[in-house]
């Protein structure tokens, strides 16, 4: 077929060349100059013709090709592409070179061949045809988004497009990727002109929304596409997910949202007749948990993973006494009208819960105090931290890791755990790095150790040398020695011995990451390093590499902790909420499970709950031992974290 393809292609050009010299003979009559009557036309440029010699080597290879001789055809149409690099048969030739590299599983190259064909001949007529030689190479390595860069900005070849689409899309179903599939689905049904394949393809989108996509998934897919198609479809099944897990706040403003932006859904009679009973199954509950948070605004991310933290308490607490009567109730503190003093007095009166959960930042604490002393709630915050809280009066609690806590925290291991007393500080020169080292340098102080040295960064610095440096200078008029060493046959060197016995690097990782390597440049080396919270992150383990090896710090929470109750908790939030917790869903559950724990204890009434709160010891928290609550306060036990061969490893 191929050959004979050439054969009639080859046939066509040289008949146009020989029609062209028959109508053009050897001898013709001069033309006249242009006038008036006689037009200047352009010079007619004979097309490009194909030599015999191009000809017998192109089928040569072809030949050899077709008799499974690769190696020779290989070698001639190497031959060819040297000796014609202009030939019009080269398009020809590099499809038959991908065959071959194809054929070898030699994909690169043949993709690489590929490539050439589009990139150097777009006009060839068989383009589509290495388009989809191309995009059948790509389905086959997985490389599925290749494939949607070869079509996605062509103009035409809707055919094409409809059937590559749907194998794209059903590879990624397969790679359990369902939203990239969904993507691809979206841009074949705008292809798609028969409404029975398009109302196929629609079936396909929803099925994946239904039953494929978790919640974070859904929310993008609304995001994307609202105020259309799909956006309508994850937002009904969001509302069922919500619903069957219990979530009533979540499940009331998404129902909100659909009935706002698609009011005439056909799911809209249902999605009322579900807000009317949401405010109905939450007041069905006996002792009622208030949760404040922001939830819509920039502390959103955090406000919603301590909610999360909040109902996974109480899934607990129901799991371990079947039939308890107890929900949440929640307010979004985002919300304008949930900042009016009358409105939250309001909502407490509709709702009565026993105490409340939240909220996060301090001064939303103290706007709330007043109202709560009223009604003689409890608040605990899982997340404000100042100093002021305390004395705020009997109603307010703190379940949160303050920067005082922490450095109380790694001051003590270091000195009576480690037996250091020397202590060098490296801190970022803002306010919170000034308390950082004031307060550090306090409980050193108190516990017997002594301050060699603390000096301040610009928080623009990414080259401490010079921090480093006036750091040694320092050190050297104190307690540092600087001796001239020599090793073996090596050269002496001025080598600096620090008199200090370790560095605490408050701050975060970026900072602290950035550091570390440069002060073992500046040979300060196995000396112990302490940090902070800021230090849990990946990215830190990135940036030091090996240098931080031993390197401790202290933190509220550990996700790898081997502790039982903790696995439990981080296993039971990954099943429920597809993500990771952090340290504010940590802190949000136990104050959660230590209201829980006063309604289990016999507390009836608010006052009782906020009673037996103060009383509370020895309670087991997910984000830390709690020994006692101490003037509003959670006595807590740190999590020590230290850098072991590339990991965090819990060291308590």
């Amino acid at each position: 077929m191929k050959r004979s393809f050439f054969l009639s292609f080859i046939s066509i050009l040289f008949l146009s060349v020989s029609v062209g010299s028959a109508e053009n003979p050897a001898k013709t009559t001069p033309v006249p100059p242009p006038t008036a009557q006689t037009p200047n036309l352009p010079a007619v440029v004979p097309p490009p013709s194909i030599s015999s010699e191009e000809k017998s080597l192109f089928e040569q290879a072809n030949t050899a090709s077709a008799s499974g001789n690769t190696e020779a055809a290989l070698g001639l149409f190497d031959q060819f592409i040297l000796k014609f690099p202009n030939s019009l048969l080269l398009p020809d030739i590099y499809l038959e070179l991908a065959k071959i590299y194809a054929d070898r599983g030699e994909m690169k190259r043949a993709i690489e061949t590929l490539k050439t064909v589009l990139d150097r001949f777009p006009t060839y007529f068989r383009v589509n045809d290495a388009r989809l030689q191309l995009s059948n190479l790509y389905l086959t390595m997985g490389e599925l988004k290749e494939v949607m860069g070869l079509w996605s900005e062509l103009p035409d070849q809707e055919a094409s497009k409809v059937e590559i689409y749907e194998r794209v899309a059903q590879a990624y179903l397969e790679q359990r990727e369902f939203v990239e599939a969904l993507q691809v689905l979206m841009q074949k049904r705008q292809l798609v002109i028969d409404p029975d394949a398009g109302g196929a393809v629609r079936e396909e989108i929803v099925s994946i929304v239904k039953e494929k996509l978790p919640e974070r998934e859904l929310q993008a897919i609304i995001k994307q596409f609202t105020p259309s198609f799909p956006a309508d479809e994850a937002l009904v099944r969001l509302i069922a997910l919500y619903d069957g897990r219990g979530d009533y706040y979540r499940e009331e403003r998404e129902i909100k949202r659909l009935l706002s932006t698609f009011p005439n859904h056909p799911f809209s009679t249902e999605a009322r007749r579900l807000s009317t009973q949401v405010r109905e199954k939450i007041k069905a509950n006996r002792y009622l948990i208030g949760v404040v948070l922001p939830l819509s605004g920039k502390l959103a991310p955090y406000g919603n993973n301590a909610l999360n933290g909040a109902q996974l308490a109480v899934q607990q607490f129901k799991e371990l006494l079947p039939g308890a009567s107890v929900g949440v109730v929640v307010r979004d503190l985002d919300e304008e009208p949930s900042r009016s003093v009358s409105a939250l007095e309001q909502w407490l009166d509709d709702f009565r819960p026993v105490a409340l959960v939240g909220p996060l930042l301090s001064k939303e604490v103290d706007r709330m105090v007043p109202v709560i002393e009223k009604t003689d709630l409890a608040l605990i915050t899982p997340g404000a931290t100042s100093s002021r809280l305390a004395s705020l009066g009997k109603s307010v609690f703190r379940n949160a890791m303050t920067s005082r806590f922490q450095c109380r925290a790694i001051a003590a291991h270091a000195v009576t755990g480690m037996n250091l007393k020397r202590f060098a500080i490296l801190f970022p020169n803002e306010s919170a790095g000034k308390e950082w080292a004031k307060c550090f340098s306090e409980e050193v102080g108190r516990l017997g150790g002594e301050i060699v040295h603390a000096e301040p960064y610009s928080l623009s610095d990414t080259d401490f040398s010079p921090t480093i440096r006036r750091m040694k200078e320092a050190d050297l008029k104190k307690n540092g020695v600087a001796e001239v060493v020599q090793e073996g046959r090596k050269k002496k060197e001025l080598t600096y011995f620090p008199g200090f016995d370790a560095i605490f690097l408050p701050g975060d990782a970026d900072k602290a990451g950035l550091m570390i390597p440069q002060l073992a440049f500046h040979n300060i080396r196995d000396i112990p390093l302490l940090g902070t919270s800021g230090w849990d992150t990946p990215e830190f383990l990135k940036l030091v590499g090996s240098y931080a090896e031993g390197a401790t710090f202290v933190d509220g929470f550990f996700l790898e902790s081997v502790d039982p109750a903790i696995r439990k908790f981080v296993a039971q939030y990954r099943a429920k909420f597809q993500q990771e917790p952090d340290l504010f869903a940590a802190q949000a559950f136990d104050a959660t499970h230590l209201i829980l724990a006063t309604l289990e204890g016999g507390a009836l009434t608010p006052r009782d709950v906020k009673t037996m709160l103060a009383k509370t010891k020895d309670f087991p928290g997910v984000s830390g031992f709690i020994a006692e609550i101490r003037d509003g306060e959670a006595v807590k036990k740190p999590f020590l974290i230290q850098v072991q061969r590339g990991k965090l490893v819990q060291l308590n």
